[in-house]
């Protein structure tokens, strides 16, 4: 049940260490992926006819999961979940900032965790730009970039890093529990809902988990390194 209490993220030298690995094997399987779809098995299956790597397996698994628009409104419906956690952090951030009237008087992990939301946008608009594919279907005339998805990649960085920021600044109970629970249930709802919908390749959603785990990974060992946690701990703003 560590997962329930907390304690699968509590912060220390070897977990750190730990996220720093299971960042960089994620990037370097993203890097993979990617180059697989920019070169194997390309064939001309997107919406507007351009070309889409490993297809074969893109469409196999496109037939097995089908389309559902009701697995696309939920998706978005779901979104609600990463934007609170987001707004409550930015009260939190505020509040420090109000009090302290310094920048310096806001925890260090809340500007990095503005610095993790930065990175995942820029992110996004590069791929939006270079994406190797686009999407399965045309939406308004139009055949967006697929690459990666971006519903997966927020709900896996923003819902990833608030269970990080609960697990810090929430109480041992019942409370902190249900706030990872339903931060778990998002992410996972997010996760499959938008593989379902139909409007993503299977590979745009499995892109968005990797580079979303990577760089949740990189901000846990950044954010809650070990000789910054001893002095910190006890000291972050509860929410």
């Amino acid at each position: 049940m560590k997962a329930l209490d907390g304690s699968f993220f509590m912060h220390n030298r070897t977990t750190s260490r730990a996220s720093v690995i299971a960042g960089g094997i994620c990037v370097a399987l993203f890097a993979l992926l990617t180059v697989a779809l920019l070169t194997v098995d390309r064939q001309p299956i997107a919406g507007d006819g351009s070309l889409v790597g490993l297809a074969t397996f893109n469409l196999n698994a496109r037939a097995l999961l089908g389309q559902h628009d009701l697995a696309e409104k939920l998706s978005n419906i779901l979104l609600i979940v990463p934007a609170i956690c987001a707004l409550a952090f930015a009260v939190v951030g505020s509040r420090q900032l109000i009090q302290g009237r310094h920048r310096w008087s806001v925890d260090r992990d809340l500007w990095l965790l503005l610095a993790l939301y930065g990175a995942m946008l820029v992110l996004y608009v590069l791929f939006n730009c270079v994406s190797p594919n686009n999407r399965p279907i045309l939406e308004d005339g139009m055949c967006e970039p697929s690459f990666p998805s971006s519903h997966t990649l927020l709900a896996v960085t923003m819902l990833g890093s608030s269970m990080m920021q609960i697990v810090q600044r929430m109480r041992a109970g019942g409370l902190r529990s249900a706030a990872l629970i339903i931060c778990g249930v998002a992410t996972a709802g997010i996760v499959i809902a938008r593989a379902m919908a139909g409007v993503h390749w299977a590979t745009d959603i499995l892109g968005g988990i990797l580079l979303g785990t990577a760089l949740v990974a990189f901000y846990h060992a950044i954010a809650f390194a070990a000789e910054n946690h001893k002095a910190a701990r006890g000291k972050h703003a509860r929410l």
